[in-house]
């Protein structure tokens, strides 16, 4: 799941120490707290800020909590916002209209932070897991589909051709319709890669990464030479702690986007640099290509949630999976660029402790 840090919560409470209570729970454990003193006060905010998640009383006033999961689920863009009912109401009558009405969750006060706390970590992870079954369907709808279609095309164009032109257009049509299911493959491959990171968990541990490096060009081998593509190398890198596979994955995301985007006969450096903190390494992919422009750069790196609606042509999928990779090895990513003057995307990780066991994947 996403680091808390990214995820609000709203708090919906008339009773003021109440609403402070859940509030410093919940910024205790690090989630990020909006309040309101009724639904109607609440329902302004979910519409400005967009919570990851909604806490709410029933018995208010102005508007009541039912009267709120009403409005929340009637609005296109809040009905798929858990609600969490907290309320003195312990009848079955109100139990079953709160879930009637779409709360996930009923808790009766008093209640303790181990109730808040379990309720609010099990309604986020399913809302990410049915947001992600959306971006996933969207996904195989929309970027196979294309590449899809394209082979059917072709492999028709041929086969009513046969016998009927002369082999160079046959070759042509054949080489797109290979080519389309080139593409079909990898992006099997990327859902495979983002399935498989969400559900292992890995133990960071050192990793060697002038290997991990070698190896990640090894792989691109064929896409650099088809690009007349260079990579240059440092003779040394800095330490960090990762989970080798993974950190393989981003690196082939990088440079296989610096080979495609670098322009003619790309130039590309790959280097790393100890932070001035101590505590963390930078690595970057630089290409000389177009750059990209600040609104260009704000469609990267997103949520594989929100491919869907952010589309970064020819990006998005491959760095929502470097995204979620260095998310989950506890680094970030970035890029530094302008328009006419090439790009820099990096990553950080942790640096490798003094001590270390080697990388493997928890049970």
């Amino acid at each position: 799941m996403n680091s808390v840090q990214n995820i609000s919560i709203l708090v919906v409470e008339d009773d003021e120490p109440v609403r402070q209570t859940l509030a410093d729970i919940l910024e205790l454990h690090g989630y990020r707290t909006l309040t309101a003193c009724d639904g109607l006060e609440a329902l302004a905010v979910a519409k400005r800020e967009q919570p990851s998640l909604i806490i709410t009383d029933i018995a208010m006033p102005v508007m009541t909590g039912f009267e709120l999961l009403e409005q929340l689920r009637g609005d296109e863009a809040l009905r798929t916002i858990p609600v969490i009912v907290i309320s003195a109401k312990v009848d079955r009558a109100a139990t079953r209209r709160g879930m009637e009405l779409g709360a996930t969750d009923y808790i009766t006060k008093p209640f303790t932070e181990a109730e808040v706390l379990h309720s609010v970590a099990t309604r986020l992870e399913n809302k990410e897991l049915i947001d992600e079954l959306d971006a996933f369907a969207h996904t195989v709808a929309h970027d196979l589909r294309n590449p899809l279609a394209t082979l059917n095309g072709r492999l028709e164009l041929a086969g009513m051709m046969l016998g009927k032109t002369d082999e160079a257009t046959m070759r042509h049509h054949l080489a797109v319709a290979f080519g389309a299911g080139r593409r079909l493959n990898e992006i099997i491959d990327e859902l495979l890669v983002l399935a498989g990171v969400r559900r292992q968990h890995v133990v960071p541990a050192p990793i060697d990464m002038a290997a991990i490096v070698a190896e990640s060009i090894d792989r691109l081998e064929s896409l650099l030479k088809q690009q007349a593509a260079v990579v240059h190398r440092p003779a040394v890198w800095p330490a960090a702690v990762g989970h080798a596979p993974w950190v393989i994955e981003v690196w082939v995301n990088f440079i296989s986007n610096a080979a495609k985007y670098g322009g003619p006969s790309p130039q590309i450096t790959v280097g790393g640099e100890s932070g001035a903190d101590g505590r963390t390494a930078r690595f970057w992919v630089q290409d000389q290509g177009p750059g990209l422009d600040t609104a260009a750069q704000a469609q990267l790196f997103v949520p594989f949630t929100r491919i869907s609606t952010v589309r970064a042509k020819g990006h998005g999928l491959g760095l929502s999976i470097v995204r979620r990779i260095v998310d989950k090895l506890g680094g970030k990513v970035g890029i530094q660029s302008q328009a006419g003057a090439g790009a820099r995307f990096w990553f950080e990780l942790p640096v490798a402790p003094a001590t270390s066991s080697p990388s493997v994947v928890a049970p």
